[in-house]
């Protein structure tokens, strides 16, 4: 939980101190960053495969066959994110050009997205690095990885975007710089934890022998159509922002406000899917599938819990979180009432994701892409109609998120009482 909290930390700090520089500022790292995260979770899925792979050996007893696994991933990674990087800086542009009305605002989102995107080497290797830890069920190193991510961006934030301590004031270039650089801090602490603390001989880890095709190739094969699947939903969030930026920059902002807190109440419950993906494929490795039901009921039960507990503020006074990213009256208002929409939205994810999770940890991944590109289809049009029936009631076009927890939930219900899952082998 903690891991995947700094990833989203990283995010609302730079939005935290962006709002007090500028609407273009604010609006600019929307686009970018979000444009981002569609890389960031393209590559992201290899980490779910990984994992799976992983928690099933380890449910096998199999530790030797770990390291492989691992670092093969690595070496897949690295290539990954050289490419995603080149095709960034030759198509970027032109991509955003065509979905932007303002020239000024493309121009600072390129700005951003120029830096940010060489996040991407170490953001994903320190997905891979977890993958590790919360296959072979021993997560308690990876809370001070969180730590130490989400502290260098808050000081880098604050020292780089508003230029103190004699750095010049560099504003989003500044965002940009600090995330890099916290991911970095954060990779030195995964590799050093692992040196110091995992038996690496049990594990055959850090032996970086060739590269194994067909580690790669059965790893890529859980991987793919979770790495099809995260671009498509992503790709249709970042969609969502552009149907937004057409109703209107204030519009946007305020939404990039809203995106903000909402991604960081999610990463928890991103967390319990991740540790029922592992829970299951770890049952299912030790041939004791009748526990899958029963590990599913239990981690929603505390998703639940705990999605209620992180809406609190927002509850309880969201123009006081809204006033938390800026002093501006206008957007404040503009965004309060989505964040109770969002309330809602959360408590439904907490059932709907935590369940749909189990189903690529059966290896199903396949299915899982099937049904997350049909709630996909359904929740873009859902977006695009609020947004041209209701342009100013930011809150409406938010409902859209209630749309996708319903019916992805109901459709995962459905797959798991088939039971088809049970005769997938890996």
């Amino acid at each position: 939980m903690l891991g995947l909290l700094a990833e989203n930390i990283v995010g609302v700090i730079d939005t935290a101190f962006l709002g007090h520089v500028g609407d273009l500022e604010l609006g600019a790292s929307a686009i970018a960053g979000t444009y981002y995260v569609i890389l960031f979770v393209v590559g992201m899925g290899l980490g779910t495969g990984t994992q799976i792979l992983i928690g099933r050996r380890n449910g096998e007893r199999d530790y030797g066959r770990i390291g492989g696994i691992f670092e093969n991933s690595l070496y897949f990674i690295v290539v990954f994110s050289a490419g995603m990087i080149i095709l960034s800086f030759l198509f970027s542009r032109q991509i955003l050009g065509v979905m932007l009305h303002s020239d000024e605002l493309l121009d600072a989102a390129m700005r951003f997205l120029n830096i940010r995107v060489f996040t991407l080497f170490f953001s994903l290797g320190c997905v891979i690095m977890r993958s590790f830890f919360v296959g072979i069920q021993l997560t308690k190193y990876i809370g001070l990885g969180a730590f130490i991510i989400a502290g260098t961006n808050f000081v880098l934030d604050y020292v780089l975007i508003f230029g103190k301590f004699g750095f010049p004031k560099m504003g989003l270039e500044g965002a940009a710089i600090a995330s890099v650089l916290a991911e970095v801090a954060g990779l030195i602490y995964f590799i050093w934890i692992t040196a110091l603390k995992i038996d690496l001989k049990k594990y055959n880890l850090f032996r970086f022998a060739k590269p194994q095709w067909t580690i790669v190739v059965q790893t890529l094969k859980l991987s793919v159509f979770t790495m099809l699947q995260n671009l498509i939903s992503l790709s249709t969030f970042f969609l969502f922002f552009v149907a937004i930026e057409k109703t209107g920059e204030k519009n946007l902002a305020a939404s990039n406000i809203v995106r903000s807190y909402y991604i960081l109440t999610l990463a928890p419950l991103w967390a319990f899917g991740s540790s029922a993906s592992t829970l299951v494929s770890n049952v299912i490795g030790a041939r004791q599938q009748r526990y899958v039901f029963r590990i599913i009921q239990r981690v929603v039960l505390f998703g639940m819990v705990t999605s209620v507990i992180a809406f609190l503020p927002a509850l309880v006074s969201a123009r006081g979180v809204m006033s938390l990213y800026t002093n501006d009256a206008e957007l404040i208002e503009l965004g309060f009432r989505a964040l109770y929409v969002l309330g809602i939205a959360g408590v439904l994810s907490s059932v709907a994701w935590i369940i749909f999770s189990a189903i690529s940890a059966t290896g199903n991944t396949m299915i899982a892409l099937f049904i997350e590109g049909f709630t996909l289809v359904c929740y873009l049009g859902s977006v695009y109609y609020f947004a041209a029936r209701f342009p100013h009631r930011l809150e409406i076009i938010w409902c859209a998120e209630n749309v996708y927890h319903v019916l992805l939930g109901t459709l995962s219900i459905l797959y798991l009482r088939t039971n088809h899952w049970k005769k997938k082998e890996i």
